[in-house]
């Protein structure tokens, strides 16, 4: 069972549906109203009232399904959103590229976009491939190809901090973690314009009920995304205006242009009739107005009008909205279509309601969900601070959560040990300091810096009090080991530290001088234990030798008389 949330400016949607080979299958769904305007243009303005409408969603579900919700998938709306491009090449390490290996690869990709990112504190909430290549050659999926070097490019969708940590906010009063998160119109893309559609150069718009999300397809990809912050809402509140209506009364016209007369009471308790041909002049003036900014929008994004394109969201059902998107794109009426969820071959409902182009973006996010698509980041609480690391291996640990969330590493963990340099037979050598060994939690058990870390984990961390790099002989030199007249014996090269013999526990300051005689012989075997090679003949591994034969590891010496 996975359950989805669509938390939209006038409706906060649930679905609880079943993994099913394809796709998924829809169980029950939910759908509660705001109280008042407690969202607007797709932002949180009322955490506690958002909250409320949700609680209102989960406690239904949880309650018809006998089920305990958790967790639940979601999406943000672009209306701060901001697109960036990275790119990574790197070389194939191995004979073919894995998943892992192509996971890392997007993460390089993906850290480039939040480089050129510069400054601004905004979180990456979701990303599409641009592009694949192996060997300089576009190809659709990097897994199983063989070559010399890889690379690929990414969009990476940002908005700003304060959009994301207020939905958590509400997730949190709702008693529910997310699990995944995504933007609106990726989630709508990727149900109604899956990966072989993405050859098209086509658009898809989400009109919502406070903004209208657009995203771009060619060439195989998502090449682009853009907003404007005007969807239903505006043509509800021009109905409001103009027949004197509260919001709620000019929702309830909107949704009811498929009748000849509409009764109502306006704000001054008077009651009013009002007609299908004065209601629709008022919404043609307003969707004349909005589907012109989204043209202006498709074009500046895309360069042209698209092939086609298609329109989902509650926001766009209102008569003529189709029909004056084309005549502002210059095209066919046959190139423009509203997406319904039921028309989708891989989307099974269960409760037989789930109908209209409302219900893309929802199911929308719980398919991206069932199927991880462009899920970016872990959250974790990190010394009481929530972070929010990349997503990508599957094998990020708490160093990497300690980088990625900006702390200042020599505070959290105290500094590293000094490092020494040193010369080797003339060469310089440099052992780094190591890092510290604080004390670290997860979840209260006591793990280490390199301990993998989970969706949700809460770390502690005390700095450790420091300590001071020793570096030995042992450390560098290790002797040889052989075998004479079956029995086995170690060798230990001979060591000098500024000139003077060493032994193995001896410790190698900052700026010593090391001498290593690497090449020891059977002259030196001997030295070693104290015999003369008069009257003796020496074989090595069954073949006779003199004084001056170099020695192997597990070489056999055997000696005559």
């Amino acid at each position: 069972m996975i359950f989805g949330l669509d938390i939209g400016t006038r409706t906060v949607v649930g679905i609880l549906a079943e993994e099913i080979e394809n796709g998924i299958n829809v169980v029950d769904f939910e759908v509660a109203e705001h109280e008042e305007r407690a969202m607007l243009d797709g932002q949180i303005n009322d955490v506690p009232k958002v909250s409320s409408a949700v609680l209102r969603v989960k406690k239904a579900l949880e309650e018809r399904n006998n089920v305990e919700l958790m967790e639940a998938s979601t999406a943000v709306a672009g209306r701060f959103l901001k697109t960036i491009t990275g790119t990574a090449v790197d070389r194939i390490p191995f004979s073919k590229i894995d998943e892992n290996y192509l996971k890392s690869l997007e993460f390089k990709a993906l850290s480039d976009a939040i480089e050129k990112n510069q400054g601004g504190r905004d979180y990456c909430v979701g990303y599409s491939v641009l592009r694949y290549t192996v060997d300089g050659e576009d190809v659709r999926n990097l897994i199983g190809q063989f070559g010399e070097t890889a690379s690929v490019s990414v969009i990476a969708a940002f908005l700003p901090q304060r959009i994301v940590e207020a939905l958590f906010s509400v997730m949190e009063l709702s008693h529910l973690t997310v699990n995944y998160l995504t933007l609106e119109p990726m989630a709508a893309m990727n149900l109604v314009v899956p990966a072989d559609l993405r050859r098209l150069n086509l658009a898809l718009v989400d009109v919502g009920a406070g903004t209208s999300d657009i995203a771009i397809s060619n060439n195989g990809a998502i090449t682009s995304y853009g907003m404007i912050p005007m969807a239903g809402d505006e043509i509800t509140e021009k109905i409001c205006d103009e027949f004197l209506l509260s919001f709620q009364d000019g929702e309830k016209v909107k949704r009811s242009l498929d009748l000849e007369k509409i009764n109502v009471e306006n704000v001054l308790g008077i009651p009013i009739e009002i007609t299908k041909e004065e209601c629709l002049k008022v919404t043609d003036s307003v969707v004349n107005v909005i589907t012109e900014e989204i043209s202006k929008a498709i074009i500046d994004i895309n360069g042209k009008a698209p092939a086609a394109v298609m329109i989902v969201g509650g926001g766009a059902k209102v008569p003529h909205f189709v029909d004056m998107l084309a005549e502002k794109l210059s095209l066919p009426k046959t190139r423009i279509a509203l997406r319904n969820v039921e028309n989708i071959s891989f989307i099974k409902d269960q409760t037989k309601k789930l109908k209209g182009s409302e219900f893309i973006t929802p199911v929308g996010i719980l398919y991206s969900s069932r199927f991880n698509l462009g899920k970016i980041f872990k959250r974790i609480t990190l010394n009481g601070q929530p972070v929010q690391i990349m997503n990508l291996t599957g094998r990020e640990d708490v160093l990497q959560t300690l980088i990625q969330g900006g702390f200042d590493v020599k505070k959290m963990i105290g500094s590293p040990s000094n490092g020494i340099t040193y010369t080797l037979n003339g060469e310089v050598r440099i052992v780094s300091g190591e890092l510290p060994d604080p004390v670290v939690k997860i979840n209260g058990k006591i793990e280490s810096l390199k301990s993998t870390v989970k969706d949700g984990d809460i770390i502690e961390i005390k700095p450790s009090d420091g300590h001071h790099k020793v570096l030995k002989v042992s450390d560098i030199v290790k002797p040889l080991r052989i075998k004479i007249d079956g029995k086995e014996i170690e060798l230990l090269p001979r060591v000098k530290i500024n000139s003077k013999d060493a032994s193995l526990e001896d410790v190698i300051n900052d700026g010593d001088k090391v001498e290593v005689k690497k090449d020891l012989t059977v002259g030196d075997l001997f030295e070693f234990l104290h015999f003369t090679l008069d009257g003796l003949k020496v074989f090595v591994n069954g073949k006779i030798v003199d004084s001056g034969t170099i020695l192997k590891e597990d070489d056999e010496v055997r000696v005559e008389i």
